[in-house]
């Protein structure tokens, strides 16, 4: 008995201990106008989440992004993108969900994506790095009508149907 206890001892120190992060960051992204080839850039402040880590595997992360924050560098532009196209008023947030994988240097994960209340599942690409914090950027494509939201146009430029998003995070351990 007094051996089986030690054993169990030992695996215990040895065994990974899940560590809960909670990430904060920023979201960009990349819209591209016709017939004028003009490219729509934008960003977002306040991406918060949870994520739990254990050695190298990701059982569970969750992060939420408020749409409101999203801005262009044009004032009417972006009272357009919130009020007509994303209704930010009412589909407030965005929420991407990853399933438990592996972490690496880089990879390429299926993960969810709800936004304007719908959800889709969407590859995405991630670099990361980690010490006492972990640093990822996740790009990915979406379609805008996959998600129920209208092409944007206006005086005869419209964006294209796929945008370019990057979430860029820092996660510190709880």
């Amino acid at each position: 008995m007094k051996n089986i206890l030690i054993v169990l001892s030992a695996l215990s120190l040895f065994s990974a201990q899940a560590e809960i992060f909670r990430p904060t960051g920023r979201v960009e992204f990349t819209a591209k106008g016709f017939p004028t080839f003009i490219t729509i850039k934008g960003v977002g402040e306040g991406l918060t989440g949870s994520m739990e880590v254990e050695g190298k595997i990701i059982k569970e992360a969750i992060f939420t992004f408020p749409l409101k924050t999203l801005k262009t560098g044009m004032d009417l532009r972006d009272e357009h993108m919130h009020e007509k196209y994303l209704e930010t008023q009412k589909y407030p947030l965005a929420k991407l969900i990853l399933p438990s994988f592996e972490l690496k240097d880089s990879g390429t994960i299926q993960a969810t994506l709800k936004l304007h209340n719908v959800e889709k599942e969407i590859e995405v690409h991630y670099e990361a790095s980690k010490s006492d914090k972990l640093k990822v950027t996740a790009t990915f494509q979406i379609i805008l009508a996959d998600f129920g939201i209208e092409i944007p146009s206006f005086q005869g430029i419209t964006v294209a149907k796929e945008i370019s998003l990057a979430v860029n995070l820092t996660a510190n351990k709880k």
